[in-house]
């Protein structure tokens, strides 16, 4: 499949398009593609442009080389989002949190290597993720005397409880296949197999009605603060809207003429 590239690819974060799919890659594999408040905003920044733009299906998030996905924020001095600023009413990656929460695209997370504090964070805000066997998953930031507080909201509904207070209060990592055992990750393969079994993934999303797929992320974003009978209340009103929706009839249609449906996105 073709690629467009931005056309600086020497950034920290690169952003590409193939088709209907944005790829969006850390590109600091010098520093295990560590985070820098300018990394975080333009994140944040390419999030709002999917969502915007009904032409992209999916998202993929993934680190450049094969160490690491993230290693978390970067700490050397005059990069790290550490900075403190008091006039700032909001931090970049609580921002980028923000932008996840409010899109409607889904996010695929391809977790090549290392995936450590922030990085654990950026791994927490997508919706599926498909790992190498030699991927680490930790919160080490009580080790440095601080603590995974936007991180910790991210990974709430993520990770059981007990695991959650264990990988928070010792900052030890766990491994992939521990992070699989928990529901952590949909997927865990050798190295060779990563990208196949991501494209597999991208292609099943793909495959079904793009409407669907926003408005179902939409609901399930929009119910999450929600009693039971609000729950009810706004979900049934909101399967009557679906139905009438062209991707629902053609959808319906092609069952009953047993034909693939063919989505307008409508």
């Amino acid at each position: 499949m073709s690629s467009e590239q931005s056309a600086d690819t020497t950034n920290d974060l690169l952003v590409e398009r193939e088709g209907a799919v944005m790829r969006l890659t850390l590109n600091r594999p010098q520093r295990r593609n560590a985070l820098t408040d300018d990394v975080l905003l333009r994140l944040g920044a390419a999030v709002r442009q999917a969502n915007a733009d009904r032409s992209v299906r999916v998202i993929v998030l993934t680190g450049a080389g094969d160490k690491a996905f993230c290693a978390g924020a970067d700490l050397t001095p005059g990069d790290t989002p550490f900075k403190p600023d008091f006039a700032r009413m909001q931090l970049p990656l609580a921002d980028l949190a923000r932008a996840v929460h409010d899109c409607q695209v889904p996010i695929i997370g391809r977790i090549n290597g290392v995936c450590m504090a922030g990085g654990l964070g950026l791994f927490g805000l997508c919706d599926m993720a498909v790992s190498v066997e030699e991927a680490r998953f930790g919160m080490p930031e009580v080790k440095i005397g601080i603590f995974p507080m936007q991180i910790l909201t991210i990974l709430r509904d993520l990770i059981p409880p007990r695991f959650l207070n264990q990988m928070c209060l010792t900052g030890q990592p766990i491994d992939s296949k521990t992070a699989f055992s928990l529901g952590m990750l949909n997927k865990v393969v050798p190295a060779a197999e990563l990208d196949a079994a991501v494209d597999a993934l991208v292609a099943d999303v793909m495959a079904v009605s793009p409407l669907a797929v926003r408005r179902g992320k939409y609901a399930m974003h929009a119910v999450e603060a929600m009693s039971f009978h609000e729950m009810m209340a706004f979900t049934e009103s909101n399967i009557s809207a679906m139905i009438q929706t062209e991707d629902a009839r053609e959808g319906l249609a092609a069952f009953n003429a047993k034909r693939p449906p063919v989505w307008t996105g409508r």
